[in-house]
């Protein structure tokens, strides 16, 4: 570094210089360096008179370099520009008086203060100053903070918008001031300034509230046991300004597995002793801290197991000494058990000794494979090397034997002894026996025996006699084996006259056995014989508190269970194939010394789906040390009352239930042992409603249950296949056939599947009664029975979304104020419904009724104005004179007497008055007032 002729201004440049790690000044030249390591920058002290004018400064650590990204100075030791390079972090080789110079450099570095890092005599670096985002205002006016990437917080500083960068002062300056007078001024301001900087020995800067410290805590260190000790040492290239002091603290980063880490002592000062170690990797990490200031290394140390001696291998082949008959050709020669003190690295197999024309094999792995073998001597050498190439040897003997061919030694089983009627018997020479194979077999009869009988399979191991008559017979056993040498064995076949003897039955001992007992007992009657063959079996109790249930009473050996404490007989009858039979007794005395309460066990939980025709609870599983004498299955008061149990189940193990309805249903299971000791079980049944409720139709058809055939069930659900078909094949399934509800009428219940594509889709239930009534509205005699009713088993009426649908009824149950359309549910679709409001049935018809009162009112108020009425007759009234009883008779009229407002003379101003009698009730009959004997009363006239 040319420009840097003191020791100061070289550090300055090494701390602007992105790689620079360290300063080395000699006969007033700068050099900077970069280190790869932390070992290549550790000084060494030398002694001579050529490095007396030589000094290194130790400016950062090399592990702080990043190689996936471009580093500068400034990313970790100058965010804000403001850090110092602090005295005392320099070695000086030699205390020379010829560069007073550099040594008050020195002494200036050695001071209190701090230098600052940057420097404008030196020569502006071609790289944009580094700067941390959103932390400070480290960039130069017109400058701003500008990120390398969207997580990093590290960034260059770029020109403001408005700005550009000046290829000669690396300044932002204004795209406008483009003029020369401008640049100049600007040109000159910067070099005043740097003549200002020469002059002046210290720059002030801004103290940050933290500095970063370099610390080094030395080479990483590498011992072996038995040393386990060793001490690390840790220091700070910046001295501590005024009386400050350092704190240092070590912690353990990592270290070998294990409980046992070691000792650590002086934690908290500069030097750390370790003790005790272990064998392995440990990674410790120092922090210094000071008032301001904050730093922190790491340095491995590496124990390495003690050195050991090493032993020589020792070869060693399994098995030393072998030898191989012929055929067998192949061996194996193991070399695995060769040992050494560390390990064996390598293996090597070679013939020593080998007959002639054997192929040679060699092997470089612990095992040799040898094969194809010939008769004669071997000997193999193997030799092996250990980890430290060590070698030693040892030698395996192997002898190849010829084969031998031993003869063959025949065997055609012992004499046989029959009784007539048996005349068959299968002699048995498989038991012949070559070392070689046996190729072939010869049976023949003896000439000694004269006697006729079949023979069968005389060239196999194996000869069938048949047709044997009373004597003796004896036959030959040839056997030639694959060297064609024989050997030969005689039998004899003893035939006996017949003679039967009763069988002799043996029920087995009598037994004392205590309670409880793992699984069923056993009867044994297998030491039953008779002279030929028993063929019959049988077992019977004779004796017992219980009856007990026995298993396989037809066999030897027969089972008992459910055993409860008592003296039980048992007979064993056996009969041979001339049915002559023998009896034999056996006793058995069952003792409970303790009693143990049954366990009920009600079979578990359980939901099932309709529809079912019977369902199970099982308490089988119930168990007693004894055995459980009775069950009582009761229904719990929370269950559902609805189904049957039938066969007397509730008594029994297994209960059985049917005519069930969807809902849950509780049983209580109770089981009693002999000894009056009882157990209880619940156990809960849920009876859903079948998958397909939704889509089942009921139909319900005018013909007697009692008379309807299966012909006219098949001919009915091929009608509605037909009826429902459209594209697709339809299928019609019967789920249930039942009387009606209310009537005898046959009832059906089923689904219709769609086959599309080889699969079977349900139709809803809806869509089938929809599609039937269209249908069967048009003509009722598609069917062969007429249809009574055809509803969804569930009913799916929405109601006119104003009431609800009964499910047994199928009707609907309105809501208040709405009633059924009578004319729609008996005239139109017959679809129970809630069309109509009460309120408007109930007022329109008396609005109906006020109208049609209101126009009759009216036409006839009409009609009686528009109509003329008649003049009435005027009368006049004169006094009467007697007239005879025949002029006697009054006219008058039947209403009352007719007024008239008429003028009258003078004459006629006087109102007559006629007084007549009111008629008796005695003079009318039937409502009319007759003359009696045609004579009229006289009428008293008074004028006034």
């Amino acid at each position: 570094m040319k420009e840097a002729s003191t020791i100061v201004a070289c550090t300055k440049a090494c701390c602007v210089e992105d790689r620079c790690d360290t300063v080395f000044f000699f006969n007033g030249t700068c050099f900077l360096i970069t280190c790869n390591s932390e070992q290549q920058c550790q000084p060494l002290k030398r002694v001579g008179t050529k490095f007396s004018e030589s000094y290194m400064v130790l400016v950062r650590s090399p592990a702080i370099h990043d190689k996936d990204r471009e580093y500068t100075w400034d990313d970790d030791f100058r965010p804000f520009r403001s850090l110092r390079v602090p005295g005392g972090s320099y070695i000086k080789s030699n205390n020379s008086p010829s560069h007073k110079e550099n040594d008050q450099a020195f002494e200036f570095l050695n001071s209190s203060e701090e230098i600052p890092l940057f420097d404008k005599n030196l020569s502006v670096p071609k790289k944009r100053k580094t700067c941390v985002y959103g932390i400070g205002t480290d960039c130069p006016p017109h400058e701003h903070c500008k990120p390398k990437n969207g997580r990093s917080r590290s960034g260059l500083c770029d020109c403001d918008e408005g700005y550009t960068r000046d290829e000669n002062t690396r300044r932002c300056l204004s795209i406008i001031a483009s003029t020369p007078s401008i640049v100049n001024s600007l040109t000159s301001e910067v070099k005043k300034e740097k003549e200002n900087v020469t002059d002046s020995t210290t720059l002030s800067s801004t103290i940050p509230s933290m500095q970063h410290l370099v610390v080094s805590a030395g080479d990483s260190r590498i011992i072996q046991l038995p040393e386990n000790e060793v001490t690390l040492s840790a220091y700070a290239i910046a001295k501590p300004k005024g009386g400050e002091t350092y704190k240092y603290e070590w912690s353990l980063l990592s270290h070998p597995d294990g409980d046992e880490t070691g000792v650590m002592q002086d934690q908290n000062t500069a030097t750390l002793k370790l003790s005790k170690l272990r064998a392995g990797l440990y990674t410790f990490r120092v922090t210094v801290t000071g008032e301001s200031a904050l730093g922190e290394a790491q340095v491995n140390v590496t124990v390495l197991p003690p050195k050991r001696k090493n032993k020589p291998p020792v070869a060693v082949i399994q098995p030393a000494n072998a030898t191989v008959k012929l055929p067998n050709k192949d061996t194996v020669l193991d070399g695995s058990f060769s040992t050494d003190d560390d390990k064996i690295v390598q293996y090597h197999w070679e013939p020593v000794v080998a007959p002639i024309g054997y192929p040679v094999q060699s092997n470089d792995g612990p095992t040799l494979q040898l094969k194809d073998l010939m008769p004669g001597s071997y000997k193999f050498k193997l030799t092996v090397k250990d980890s430290d190439g060590v070698l030693n040897s040892t030698v395996a003997n192997l002898t190849v034997l010829k084969e031998m061919d031993y003869p063959p030694t025949a065997n055609a089983g012992a004499d046989v002894i029959i009784n007539l009627p048996q005349n068959e018997v299968i002699l048995n020479g498989s038991v012949s026996t070559d070392d070689k194979g046996i190729k072939s077999w010869e049976w023949t009869k003896s000439p000694d025996t004269d006697k006729a009988v079949d023979m069968e399979g005389t060239t196999s191991p194996y000869l069938h006699l048949s047709h044997l008559e009373v004597g003796v017979y004896k036959f030959v056993l040839k056997i030639t084996d694959t060297a064609d040498q024989t050997s030969e064995a005689e039998v004899h076949v003893f035939v006996k006259p017949e003679s039967n003897l009763p069988p002799t039955a043996d029920a087995g001992p009598y037994q004392q056995i205590k309670l409880p007992v793992k699984g069923p007992l056993i009867l044994n009657g297998s030491r039953s014989k008779d002279d030929i063959k028993i063929t019959k079996w049988c077992w019977t109790q004779t004796r017992g508190p219980k009856v007990l249930k026995i298993e396989d009473a037809d066999k030897p050996y027969a089972k008992i269970n459910e055993l409860i404490p008592g003296e039980y007989n048992f007979n064993l009858t056996v009969c041979d194939e001339k049915r002559i039979c023998s009896t034999a007794e056996t006793k058995i005395t069952l003792i409970q010394t303790k009693n143990a309460s049954p366990q009920a066990n009600a079979g578990g939980d359980r939901t099932v789906y309709l529809p079912c025709d019977v369902i199970i609870m099982n308490g089988n599983q119930s168990t007693d040390d004894v055995g459980i004498t009775s069950y009582h299955w009761e229904r719990d008061p929370a269950s559902l009352a609805v189904g049957d149990i039938i066969e007397n189940s509730d008594h029994q193990p297994v209960l059985k239930l049917i005519n069930v309805m969807p809902g849950r249903y509780l049983f209580r299971l109770t089981v009693t042992d002999s000894q009056g000791s009882s157990a209880t079980d619940t156990a809960s049944l849920i009876v859903k409603e079948p998958v397909n409720i939704m889509d089942q139709v009921e139909i319900i058809v005018n013909a007697d249950m009692k008379s309807f055939t299966q012909g006219q069930l098949d001919t009915l659900l091929k009608q509605l296949e037909l009826l429902l078909r459209e594209s697709d094949p339809i299928h019609v399934q019967l789920l249930k056939l039942y009387p009606g509800r209310n009537s005898n009428r046959v009832a059906l219940v089923f689904v219709v599947e769609k086959v599309s594509a080889g699969q079977k889709l349900l139709i809803q239930g809806k869509v089938v009664v929809a599609k039937l009534k269209k249908k069967l509205n048009t003509d009722n005699s598609l069917l062969e029975s007429a249809v009574l009713s055809l509803e969804t088993v569930v009913c799916q009426n929405q109601c006119s979304g104003r009431g609800s649908c009964d499910l047994y009824t199928k009707r609907c149950i309105c809501k208040t104020f709405w009633m059924e359309d009578f004319f729609r549910a008996h005239f139109g679709d017959k679809e129970s419904n809630c069309d109509w409001s009460v309120l408007y049935v109930i007022i329109v018809p008396i609005i109906n009724v006020m109208a049609i009162v209101a126009i009759l009112w009216g036409v006839i108020s009409f009609c009686n104005r528009m109509s003329f009425r008649k003049p009435k007759k005027k009368h006049k009234y004169t006094l009467l004179q007697e007239i005879s009883d025949k002029d006697n008779l009054e006219l008058l009229p039947k209403v009352k007497t007719q007024k008239s407002s008429l003028l009258m003379s003078d004459s006629e101003s006087d109102a007559l008055f006629d007084l007549r009698r009111k008629p008796s009730l005695s003079n009318i009959s039937n409502g009319h007032a007759k003359p009696i004997n045609g004579i009229v009363n006289e009428i008293n006239q008074v004028k006034t």
